[in-house]
């Protein structure tokens, strides 16, 4: 059984400890990947991935966070940034170290396995308009730096 947004992020904040997250960035046509949950349309986009658990390497977390999540595979994976998120979600307080990878898969036409997610592909150019969280990493993918960014931090509202 799927958690809720809600249930999700009130479990993270009661640990009162920071999450490990590991995320793809894919760049293709001019487009990026992202999903957000399908029951809940008012809700914020993210970029696909996962908490980073007992055994995994980021690589391996972020293959099967794809693999999961997704019917595509990861051809290749760059380290790009890690990113401090710290953000508040209806009064709780989260805050996530984010490990972000430049990510290609092996097919352009994805879709979600998990039937409370879904992919969409968004256009660059519109991302300074889309509520895409971290918006560190929403506007850095915007503006190309990205590619060479290191460190980034997004501090709560």
């Amino acid at each position: 059984m799927a958690l809720t947004q809600d249930q999700f992020f009130q479990a993270v904040a009661s640990r009162q400890i920071p999450r490990i997250r590991v995320a793809g960035i894919v760049v293709d046509d001019g487009k990026v990947l992202v999903q957000k949950p399908a029951d809940d349309p008012s809700s914020c986009y993210a970029f696909i991935g996962g908490e980073y658990e007992v055994g995994d390497t980021f690589e391996t977390r972020l293959r099967k966070e794809f693999e999961e999540e997704t019917n595509a595979h990861v051809v290749a994976a760059r380290y790009l940034f890690c990113v401090e998120n710290h953000f508040r979600y209806k009064g709780h307080v989260v805050q996530q170290a984010e490990h972000f990878f430049l990510v290609s898969l092996d097919r352009h036409d994805v879709v979600s396995h998990e039937a409370h997610l879904k992919q969409h592909w968004l256009p660059l150019a519109d991302l300074p308009n889309v509520d895409l969280r971290p918006f560190v990493v929403r506007d850095a993918v915007a503006s190309g730096s990205y590619l060479t960014d290191r460190h980034l931090i997004q501090l709560p509202d």
